[in-house]
Formats: C-alpha cells, sequence, structure tokens
C-alpha cells in the first residue's frame, strides 16, 4: 500500500497536537506506514512503508540544536508524556534536544519507539 504525505498531513491535522500516540500510530498504519524516523535537529521524518517504499519530509519547521550532553533519564519522562499525548511535538522536540535526543525511530508493528542519542545509540526505548 503506497502512501502519500498529504494523507500523512491529514492525519496529523485532524487529530490535533495532544493525540496520544497509539491513535497516531494506528491512523498512519492504516496508511501502510510501517515504521518512521523523526530527526529532532532538522525536523525531517523519513516514513516507510512496505517493500522499501518511503516518503519524506524534509522538515515540518519544528528545528532544535541537539545538546552534546545525554541525559537518558529525562528522554524516557519526555517519551512517555509525548507518547501519551500529554506533551505537544514541538515541546517535546525542544525537550528532547535539551536531553541529547538526536533521533527517534517508532516501529508501528511492533509498537515501541527507540529514542536514539549520538551515533544512533539507543537512550531508551517507549512502548505504545
Amino acid at each position: 500500500m503506497m502512501f502519500k504525505l498529504t494523507e500523512i498531513d491529514d492525519v496529523l491535522t485532524n487529530l490535533g497536537e495532544h493525540a496520544d500516540f497509539a491513535t497516531i500510530a494506528k491512523k498512519e498504519a492504516d496508511l501502510g506506514v510501517q515504521h518512521f524516523q523523526y530527526n529532532v535537529e532538522t525536523g525531517a521524518t523519513t516514513y516507510f512503508g512496505e517493500n522499501g517504499y518511503l516518503v519524506e519530509r524534509r522538515t515540518n519547521g519544528i528545528e532544535s540544536v541537539v545538546q552534546p550532553e545525554e541525559d537518558p533519564a529525562a528522554v524516557e519522562k519526555i517519551a512517555k508524556q509525548y507518547v501519551s499525548g500529554e506533551m505537544a511535538l514541538a515541546d517535546a522536540v525542544k525537550h528532547f534536544a535539551s536531553a541529547g535526543c538526536q533521533a527517534w525511530t517508532a516501529n508501528l508493528k511492533r509498537q515501541v519507539i527507540n529514542f536514539t542519542g549520538k551515533e544512533g545509540k539507543i537512550m531508551t526505548t517507549v512502548s505504545f
């Protein structure tokens, strides 16, 4: 199943800023998204589907300078607030950046998100 960035945008707009991640993931999976990676510094997202299909968003306009000091405990706390819908993406990105989180990868089938620091090292994994 092939999806378009406009379809993903429609899902995100309709759900609003404080939707829980499980709801977002279900809607994106229904479009055919299997997993995606978000880059904290650039605001870029790459969405992956089956058979190597991918769609890229170069930036969502939410860019943050990632601090060199990594704080896995803070990343886990922020992640849980973001995943539950307590914290909007723009706020979460600022907090992730200040805690040294470079990116996250959400596996929609396994229902886990890996939050990574320098060189892709996993800082924490959160289920949704």
